[in-house]
Order: structure tokens, then sequence, then C-alpha cells
């Protein structure tokens, strides 16, 4: 709080909480011995010169220590303000002169003034946030709770641990700060939480812990061994640095050791790791039982069976593969169907479907689409049932459009035959034998390390952890015998670490990782769990957003790719090749441009699409297969560009693509069905978020959490580390 206006405010309160009767001071025209007299025989506890003091520092001498007041005298003894009055004045002046509750009234008007005044720089509110801030126990303590607190010495030593090498930006925002502190505090919550709920004992954390565990220090065994391990001598340095002049040019061998000598690092890192595991198994005295992962192979008459028995499960699901012209009812319905019959007839006669809906507004186009029966009521689907291949359909009413269909390919519902099915049932089968060998054989050794057992169901619950696609990886007698040998090579690896002593080593990121989850666990229970997203929630939401609830235009295009290459000498010789393409798709007033499809197959890189003149299969969008990071750059470019219009050359990835749009349809406004999933997916997002924020305040206040912002920004400051306007908000 800035000095010049702290004495003010203790003038105010005091003369704001006055509460001494009213009397009448000794009027001056006795003169102002006599007043002075008065009013020291009225406290003759004071000293016969505090008055001419008080006068001259301005106030009560009362100060401010956090929220409590100390006044060094009560408050009726604010002095009464003195005029010298002329002789003949006297009684008029007495009668003026104000009493006791008239000078606090002054004092208060004034002192309030002076605090506007003075508060003007920073402003009323961030002056009343100074005012009502929390004052910290100590000036060392970040926040108390129940039972503990936490202090600068902590906090800086969480902070390090977290943000070792950004700690000094880390510190520059106050924001960051209190999160920070925050955080801390939920931690101390989530070890409550899990010795209420006892979950150290709980077998699915606990193994989840190990494996952390065993990561974390995996991880750092693994950067020891890059970075120390394996010694390269200077001559084999030379050797590679002479070997490979035209990469390095003008470069300086000092310049490029390092990376040299990693470079011939990763080379034998994998050797030296063999080497290494070779040495650890053969002192860790492996034995192993392959027999027990020769699973039972599943019979043919096993499969037929099954099928039989569940023939029903194999129907396959009528689907229709259709393009679609569409026309939104937005407005009067008989408007829209007048629209729709009018492309009808334009389709009928020859006209392509992007053609009709550049030629007609308000007319939508979507190809190739997928459309399972039920989605757009009944007697939709009966007409389009009813269509062949390449046949166009009337006008039909779907939920909130009219459309037009033409049959691309027509599945409809039908049982399986077991040729078609038995893939699918030969998996099913196999893995019901899996389990039950599992389950008959998981207490017998699979391998033993150093003595000590692993079981073929450790080994199996090992397995059921990995995605589909590794296990798919693993599968069969081979892929379990590999799966064991990396088991094996894991686990005595992670025993080296334990005998290197890293897990002490790393018990800090342990403990915070084990916090880290406890948390997500605390969360999961206290509202994941309770986010419940009704059907009228998402209709609700559609019908606010309904204008939102649409995909952009898509487009067909075709397109020249330039590798961008390495070097800075490749990228050069790329952007020339790129800029060379565009010159002759683009030279210039009163120039003819060349053919875009002959200067693709000159200039493009790709080569699935050069020998097509560029031309991409595919129309690319917000959504379908061809949702690429490189093909939704392309998509935006494209929309800006008129048709056959041609880019400058865009640099996406690792190369430079100039594009030319040739055929585009309108947005796609979804449809409540098609709107669904997206729909739930934000609303679950913003309910967790409020419930994520109710959670951490309800907790806070559990165990009566407090924050000093004024210790984290002493702390900053101790720092050295400027706190800007913006780290404050």
């Amino acid at each position: 709080m800035p000095e010049g206006w702290k004495q003010v405010l203790q003038d105010l309160r005091n003369a704001l909480r006055s509460d001494a009767p009213l009397e009448e001071k000794p009027s001056t025209r006795d003169g102002p011995d006599a007043a002075e007299a008065a009013e020291a025989a009225s406290h003759p506890e004071r000293d016969p010169n505090a008055a001419a003091e008080m006068h001259a520092d301005g106030g009560t001498g009362a100060a401010i220590q956090g929220d409590q007041v100390a006044a060094d005298a009560p408050a009726s003894s604010v002095p009464t303000p003195e005029s010298p009055t002329m002789p003949g004045e006297a009684a008029s002046a007495a009668k003026a002169q104000p009493g006791p509750w008239q000078a606090s009234v002054i004092v208060g008007v004034l002192a309030v003034a002076a605090i506007i005044v003075a508060a003007w720089p920073m402003g009323l509110g961030e002056l009343w946030a100074q005012l009502t801030a929390p004052k910290p126990p100590t000036p060392d303590v970040v926040a108390v709770y129940n039972g503990g607190q936490i202090t600068v010495a902590d906090f800086e030593a969480h902070l390090k641990a977290l943000a070792p090498q950004a700690y000094t930006e880390t510190v520059r925002s106050l924001s960051t700060l209190r999160a920070l502190a925050r955080e801390m505090v939920a931690d101390e919550v989530a070890r409550r939480w899990a010795i209420d709920q006892k979950k150290d004992a709980d077998k699915n954390f606990q193994h989840t812990m190990e494996h952390i565990t065993e990561e974390i220090n995996l991880d750092t065994f693994t950067k020891q061994l890059h970075n120390g391990q394996i010694d390269i001598p200077e001559s084999e340095i030379q050797s590679y640095f002479e070997a490979n002049r035209t990469e390095f040019i003008s470069q300086t061998l000092t310049a490029v050791r390092e990376d040299i000598r990693r470079r011939l690092v990763e080379e034998r890192e994998s050797k030296y790791v063999s080497d290494y595991l070779s040495r650890l198994k053969s002192n860790a005295s492996v034995t192993r039982n392959d027999d027990l992962l020769n699973v039972p192979e599943p019979m043919a008459n096993d499969i037929r069976a099954y099928y039989d028995a569940n023939r029903r499960t194999y129907t396959v699901t009528a689907r229709f593969t259709i393009d679609l012209l569409t026309v939104p009812v937005t407005g009067r319905e008989q408007d829209a169907k007048a629209t729709a019959e009018k492309a009808l007839l334009r389709l009928r006669s020859g006209a392509d479907f992007a053609a009709v809906a550049r030629e007609i507004t308000g007319t939508q186009v979507i190809t190739g689409i997928e459309v399972m029966p039920g989605t757009e009521g009944a007697a939709w689907d009966t007409a389009v049932s009813a269509l062949k291949p390449g046949e166009l359909s009337g006008v039909l009413r779907s939920h909130n459009a009219f459309d037009i269909v033409r049959a691309v390919k027509m599945e409809l519902e039908r049982l399986q035959t077991f040729e078609e099915a038995s893939p699918a049932v030969e998996a099913i089968v196999r893995q019901k034998k899996l389990d039950e060998w599992m389950q008959a054989n998981g207490a017998k050794t699979l391998f033993t390390i150093k003595n000590q057992r692993y079981t073929l169901g450790q080994f199996y619950d090992e397995y059921k952890e990995f995605p589909p696609e590794t296990r798919a990886r693993f599968s069969g007698k081979d892929g379990f015998k590999r799966l064991a040998d990396a088991l094996i090579d894991r686990l005595v690896l992670v025993e080296d670490t334990y005998d290197q002593l890293l897990q002490e080593k790393n018990k800090a990121a342990i403990d915070q990782t084990r916090l880290d989850i406890l948390k997500q666990m605390l969360e999961q229970q206290e509202v994941d769990d309770k986010i419940v997203i009704t059907d009228a929630d998402i209709n609700q939401y559609y019908e606010q957003n309904k204008e939102r609830m649409a995909l952009p235009p898509r487009v067909r295009i075709r397109y020249i790719r330039v590798g961008l290459g390495n070097s800075e000498d490749e990228q050069k010789a790329a952007r020339a090749k790129a800029d060379e393409a565009y010159k002759r798709l683009s030279p210039g007033l009163l120039q003819q441009s060349a053919d875009f499809a002959a200067v693709a197959k000159e200039y493009s890189e790709d080569p699935d699409t050069a020998a097509n003149g560029g031309e991409l299969p595919n129309w690319i969008g917000e959504s379908g297969p061809f949702e690429a990071p490189d093909l939704h750059a392309l998509h935006e470019a494209a929309l800006a560009l008129p048709i056959n219009g041609v880019s400058q050359p865009i640099p996406v990835g690792d190369s430079l693509y100039i594009i030319q749009p040739i055929e585009r349809t309108e947005p796609q406004t979804l449809s409540l069905d098609e709107a669904k999933s997206y729909i739930r997916e934000t609303l679950t997002d913003e309910k967790h978020r409020e419930l994520s924020a109710q959670l951490q305040e309800t907790l806070a206040k559990q165990i009566n959490a407090v924050f000093y912002d004024s210790a984290l920004e002493a702390y900053i400051k101790s720092t050295g580390v400027p706190l800007n306007s913006e780290s404050k908000e």
C-alpha cells in the first residue's frame, strides 16, 4: 500500500467509528493557551506536546497492520481546526467552530477525497482488491489449508521440479503461479482422498503405478545410455567429417563435432543395447517354458458349429451409396419443392449434379455418400431401395429437405454365407480358446528372472493391455514368443535401473505422476461419472445453433507438389522449381497460361497424381477419409480461389503445393442425426469444465484453502523477474 495515503485511510476509519460524547470545546475567545490547557486537562495521560505533533503529522498517528487498525488515541481526540480571529469576531467564530462530530465528518470527507485522488492512477478496483486481500500469517506462506501450509520454499522446489528449463519464464506470470499454488493444494486433496478411499490397496492402481515407475526409470536409463555409455573416438568423428564434406560445406569440424558424435551414437546404439541386454540376461539366470505359449488352434468344425449357432448375428445391414442433390426447407415448403423440381428437370436433361448446384441457388450436392435405411424415413427408403445403380429418383421428402437421389451402389439386408462370415467367426472362436487356455494354465511359471517367477497369467494380463493393433502383431505362438522375449528384456532392464538407484533419483517425478493419476481418478468419480447428456439437451443445442451445424463446401482439385528436401540448397532449388511452374500457369497480362495438367505431369513430384494431370480423385473437405492435415490446408486455400484459378506455391509440411480447384459443392447443413455425436461431445466438454471448476472450488472450501497473492508477488520480486501488467490478470 503506498505510504502517501496510508495515514489518510487511518484518519477516515477513526473518524467514521467515533463514539465520543458530544461536548463543547473551549472557545478561542479566551485565547489559544486556554483551549490547549483545557484539551490537555481532559487527557492528562497525553504528552503536552502531543497535539502539536499530531497537527504537524496531519493525522492521528494510526497505522495499518494487515486488516487490523491500531490507534494511538481515541477517535474523539481528532484536533479541531483553528483559525485566528479578530477580537470583534470572537463570538461568531466560537459559534461557527465545529464540534467533535462535525470534525469527524469533515475529516472523513477529506480522507475519502484524498484516497480517491491517491488511488486514481491504479484504479479503485485494484485499490479495493489490495485492501481486502487476505494477508499471509508469515511473509513466506503462499497458501494455508486445514492441517498444513505451502511455503515459498515448498513452492519453489515444486516449480523447479516441474519446469527446470522454463523456470525463469514461468515465474513471469502471476496467473501461472496462482494456478500452480492451487494445483499443490489439489495434490493435498488427492492425497487425503486416496487415503480415505484406500487407493494404494487397489490392484489396478498398483499395477498402473508399477508400469509408470518402470517407464520413468527406463526413460532415464535410456538417456544415460545414449549420452554417456557409447564412446566415439575423435578419429572416427574426423573420418566421418572428411567423408561427408559436401554435406557440411563451409562448416568447421568444431561446429559440427557434437552432431557427428550423436549420429554415430545412434548408429551403434542398437548393437550396444543388444550386447548390454545379453550381459544382463546371462547374469539374471533366465529360464523359460515356451510350451505354455502353444495355444491350440481352432478346428474347422469348431468354427462351423459357432456360425450355425449364431447365424442371425451375421446379417449384412442394408446400405445405399448415392449421389445426393438436396434443397433444404428454410422458408416456404412449396418454394423449396419447386426448386428441387427445377433441378430434377436439369438432371434429366443430362446436366451433372455439380453443374446443377452451381446453376440453381439453394441446392446442395454431396456425392458418393453412404446412407443407412431409417435415416430419412420409410417412404424415402422405399423409393431409394427400388433404384438400380445409375438410376435417378424423383423429388423425395426427407426430414428437413427435398432430395434427388442417384443410385451408385445398393446393398439390401441379407445373411452372410459361411464363407463370408468365416474370418469373423474364426477370430471369435480363437479368442474363446485363448481365454480357456490361459485360465487353465495361468498359474504356471512361464519364465524366471533371478529366481523370481513370472506366470502365464501375468503374461496374458500384459498382452490384454495392448491396443488391438499391437495384439494382432503378437498373435499366435510365434507372436507370443516375441512378446515374451520383449518382456524379459524389459524386466532385466527394469531390474538394472533399480540396482542403479534410479528409482530414488526419479522419486519426485514418480510422486507427482502418482498424484496426477489420483486427481484423474477423483475427477472421474466426482465429475465424469455424473455427466449426463440427454436427447432433449442435444435437440435444444441443435435448434439454438442450427446455423453453425454445417460443413464447408467440398472441393475437387488438381495440384503440383514439389518436395522441399532437407538441406538449405535443396529448399532453394524446390522454391525455384515451384516458382517456375507457377509462372507458366500464371504468366501475366497478354500471355497465354499453360495447361495445368501438362505442367503437373512435368513438374509434380507426386507420382500418384502427376500422371493424371495432378488431379486428386477424392473430394476434400472437413470430414471423411481424406481428412489429412495437408489436405485440410489445401482445402482452405481452394475455397479462397475461383474454379480453375491457380494458387501461388503453398508450403504445407515438407512440400510446396500449387493447386487448382476444378469442382466445388455448396455448404452442407447437417441434420440432427448427423450432428448428434458432435453436439454430444461439445456438451460433454462444456459440462466437464463446469463440474471440474465446481469440484475444485468445493474441495478448496472443504479444507479451508486460502491463497496469498502478496506472497506470490514478493516471491516474483525476489527472483528479479519483472511482474508486468499482463501477468497480473
